[in-house]
């Protein structure tokens, strides 16, 4: 059975090593410069310093206590929160663990005051999974960071309590 939840500080070794499997499995078409940006960006530091900050979630879903997928949100003072990544190992897709993610995430951004939720990705084969979950379309993009193709972004807007969050 997959357990999620919120990563703590003694874990960020078993994250980073994780989101580095993930990255190097599903995103090994990526640019050499990608995949350099992603080791030294999302150091062990870097991590543990995150787990201490009320604006991001970092959420690892194991299974029978093996790593299999994570998450890392951030809310911005704005209303907004984003999905900065998310990834589940190749031999855990299409298995409910991703979707499992995305709703903790949404759970803990609507607890923020978020009213609209954020997705990019470069991968269009996710374009399926977001829109099962409610998300839909925007605008592409021509490039990401690394010239590579088109992002697609995708978002979804909370209604109800939080339409009317900022009237005065």
């Amino acid at each position: 059975m997959v357990k999620i939840s919120k990563l703590k500080e003694e874990e960020t070794g078993i994250f980073r090593k994780l989101l580095l499997k993930i990255f190097t499995e599903g995103f090994g078409d990526y640019p050499a410069v990608a995949q350099n940006y992603n080791k030294n960006y999302w150091s062990i530091e870097r991590l543990a310093q995150y787990t201490h900050k009320k604006n991001i979630l970092l959420l690892l879903a194991k299974d029978d206590s093996q790593p299999v997928g994570l998450l890392i949100g951030k809310y911005y003072s704005s209303g907004k929160s984003s999905i900065l990544w998310l990834g589940v190992l190749i031999t855990r897709r299409e298995k409910g663990v991703g979707g499992r993610l995305v709703e903790h995430w949404e759970r803990w951004a609507k607890n923020k005051g978020t009213y609209t939720l954020r997705v990019s990705t470069a991968n269009f084969q996710n374009e399926r999974f977001y829109t099962k979950l409610g998300f839909t379309k925007s605008p592409v993009l021509e490039n990401n960071d690394w010239g590579m193709k088109k992002l697609v972004f995708l978002k979804k807007q909370y209604d109800g309590e939080l339409k009317n969050r900022f009237k005065p």
